[in-house]
């Protein structure tokens, strides 16, 4: 955007005359042009919607007013952002006193009240972490799919069931548990191995999994073992749907030359790493901020 802030932008009919503050210029019509807005790679536009969806893309000028209009000029059009890496089950719980809440009403309304403040700066896709296990079970999963229901047809939320071990014998139940929180509706298959007291086991029997259900995986990891991002790599080019990692916090500690042959490997993998800006989540132990410019340069998504 330009250094002094654009006024709000101008809505007007197809006669050009103003049209009311209050007023909605798709709710008397289907189709609406968005004029003048500039983009990312620094060309102005026309964008003319229809339906929800966008119709035609013109050079300024070039589309022709149908009944509304709105002059983006001076402002960046950007695509609906997304979020990936949510915790619907725990959010807003910071400040409640006491132990939170698991009941299945709270969590779903946390869930719900959580994408929708994120809805309203404009993210319409959010991917959520849900832990399962313990003693809460699949209440949390439950709870976080009822809200997905409920949002539908505003938010696109993804839930991902986190359980807490995979190995051993008490990760016998946790690998139940994820294959019955995959039948309830979990799009997605996660959690974080480097709480497991076999981080590599942990990794395989969710990558294992995925690949028998079609699922997509995302993991929590702080990265700062490239020898376990290396196992990880080559364990991932399996997953058709996809291996996620983040917040690999860990990356950023590591010797430049380690980091960069680590990037490489998940890069030839497909593995997209989710870096958060707050640095790090509250399943990760340790601190720090993933190399983004590293990551990149490397061709990481």
């Amino acid at each position: 955007m330009p250094d002094s802030q654009p006024q709000q932008p101008h809505s007007s009919g197809s006669s050009g005359s103003s049209g009311s503050s209050g007023s909605d210029p798709m709710s008397e019509s289907g189709s609406l042009l968005l004029c003048g807005a500039r983009l990312t790679d620094g060309r102005t536009v026309d964008v003319r919607l229809g339906g929800g969806r966008i119709e035609a893309v013109g050079t300024a000028g070039s589309l022709a007013a149908h009944t509304a209009r709105v002059d983006l000029g001076g402002y960046l059009l950007l695509p609906a952002p997304a979020e990936p890496h949510a915790h619907g089950d725990t959010a807003l719980s910071a400040d409640v006193p006491g132990p939170v809440s698991y009941d299945i009403p709270d969590v779903q309304r946390r869930a719900t009240e959580a994408a929708l403040l994120q809805l309203g700066h404009g993210a319409t896709a959010l991917r959520s972490q849900v832990r399962i296990g313990d003693v809460q079970g699949l209440g949390p999963m439950e709870a976080v799919l009822q809200a997905r229901r409920s949002l539908r047809g505003l938010v696109d939320l993804t839930a991902v069931a986190v359980p807490r071990l995979l190995t051993g014998v008490a990760g016998a139940d946790g690998l139940a548990m994820l294959r019955d929180a995959v039948k309830m509706g979990a799009s997605v298959v996660g959690g974080c191995p480097d709480l497991d007291p076999d981080p590599t086991g942990y990794a395989e029997a969710v990558l294992e999994l995925a690949a028998e259900h079609g699922c997509p995986v995302d993991l929590h990891t702080d990265g700062d073992d490239p020898a376990r991002l290396g196992r990880l790599a080559a364990m991932a080019a399996g997953v058709r749907a996809g291996v996620t990692i983040g917040p690999c916090g860990g990356l950023g500690r590591l010797p430049r030359e380690v980091a960069s042959r680590a990037a490489e490997q998940l890069a030839a993998a497909g593995v997209t790493v989710v870096c958060l800006p707050q640095g790090g989540c509250g399943s990760a132990e340790r601190r720090g901020l993933a190399p983004v410019r590293l990551l990149r340069a490397a061709g990481v998504r």
